[in-house]
């Protein structure tokens, strides 16, 4: 059984150190100019060097996204392309991630000795187009999300000495290859170069086969022709992937690579969904089950319900949520952040309320510690039942730190289920 790379995303510096030290193999990153993510992407030079030197002192690796499809304007006369190619290049990431034929071409010419990764943004589908990007140097295709498990094995089989990657997790998107033209269209927001306003998100009413846009923009009241059947009005809203009962499979196939998606989500996502499909994969690989851990961990964390996509049949109502465009918000809420140990006490800066009679835990790379909040004291000292929210400073018994690292490691509320 193949054992595949872990790969995670990571829209920080925080992201990149969280994934890794909880059990991601590699990082993603995007450039921000030039990787579909401008939003949120807080990665600037210093922190692309801190984060590849983070990754290779622990012998894992660091691709950088540079994924968009530009328009000529971008590309020509004064671009900024080659200089920002040429300085990430300078970084030495193990592989650029990219999607445009014009600039694979430049970035293999230019830096032959990093490797390409082909983004999922080209809509690999089959096996020949693999084999074409294999000729011209590319050393790994990101497949499509429209792929089944078959297909998949197929192009495996056709393909034994091309890396392949998949994703496993993450968010959806209703075009094909997330190459969207909606946001385009209602928000003059590309979704190609990285500005999606994921308006597939929206509340559409429908009214005499047209409907309204009902969310608070500046296009409010606006009509367009569409049809609806009687599932419901979030009609391109999809669920979130979760392939982790699939990945067996994956691994029999023998995919190389299984992506988590989520630059925008945060460290503490990126880290605990790393650990869940960690826990997942290694068990594999002995032979064992994929752990309990491994769900309870998908199941407490934000999303729009699962779906395993287009890898296995479904109906169509199967995949969309036709409810709600708001995520669950999951059984997880970081409620403190630890300020420090000292005396046996562990003190925190209170995030979000909790109360003596919660279930807090200190969530590590290593899975939760249970807190005990039994005397729970004030900054003065002085016992309380309640830590109200935001602003607020209190102490509680630590529980055996040895060999604990506090680094990326949260405070978490575990709500009911």
């Amino acid at each position: 059984m193949n054992k595949p790379e872990l790969l995670a995303p990571a829209g920080s510096l925080k992201h990149v150190t969280t994934a890794l030290t909880y059990g991601a193999d590699a990082v993603y990153a995007g450039i921000p100019k030039w990787s579909l993510r401008v939003r949120g992407n807080g990665f600037e030079r210093e922190d692309f060097q801190k984060g590849i030197e983070f990754a290779h002192s622990l012998g894992k690796k660091f691709f950088a996204v540079l994924n968009v499809i530009p328009h000529v304007r971008r590309t020509s006369g004064t671009s900024s392309f080659y200089q920002d190619l040429d300085d990430v290049a300078s970084l030495k990431p193990d592989a650029f991630i990219m999607a445009d034929p014009g600039l694979i071409d430049a970035a293999l010419e230019r830096h032959p000795e990093i490797d390409v990764h082909l983004s999922v943004q080209a809509n690999t589908v089959n096996a020949l187009t693999v084999k074409f990007w294999q000729k011209l140097g590319v050393k790994r295709c990101i497949l499509a999300r429209e792929l089944s498990l078959n297909e998949i094995e197929m192009i495996r089989n056709e393909c034994p000495d091309m890396e392949l990657e998949v994703f496993v997790h993450g968010a959806l998107c209703i075009a094909v290859s997330g190459r969207c033209l909606i946001s385009g269209l209602l928000a003059r927001r590309d979704a190609n170069l990285g500005a999606c306003n994921n308006s597939c998100r929206w509340n559409y009413k429908v009214r005499n086969l047209s409907c309204e846009i009902e969310e608070t923009s500046k296009r409010q009241g606006e009509w367009m022709g569409l049809e609806e059947d009687e599932n419901g009005s979030y009609l391109l809203n999809s669920k979130d992937l979760c392939a982790l009962p699939l990945v067996k499979r994956l691994m029999d196939i023998g995919v190389d690579s299984l992506k988590i998606e989520g630059r925008s989500r945060s460290p503490l996502y990126c880290g605990a969904i790393s650990r869940a499909y960690r826990l997942a994969i290694d068990a594999l690989a002995e032979g064992k089950e994929i752990p309990r851990e491994s769900f309870e961990i998908v199941k407490s964390l934000p999303s729009r319900a699962y779906t395993t996509g287009l890898l296995e049949p479904h109906r169509a109502d199967e995949t969309q949520d036709y409810e709600t465009n708001s995520p669950s918000p999951g059984l997880w809420q970081i409620c403190a952040q630890i300020e420090k140990v000292e005396n046996g006490r562990l003190y925190l800066a209170v995030k979000n309320r909790f109360a003596k009679d919660s279930q807090v835990v200190l969530y590590t790379k290593n899975g939760p510690i249970a807190l005990d909040l039994s005397s729970m004291q004030d900054k003065k000292g002085q016992s309380v039942e309640v830590a109200p929210g935001d602003g607020y400073f209190v102490n509680i018994k630590a529980p055996n730190l040895e060999g604990v690292s506090l680094e990326n490691s949260y405070v978490l509320r575990v709500d009911p289920a």
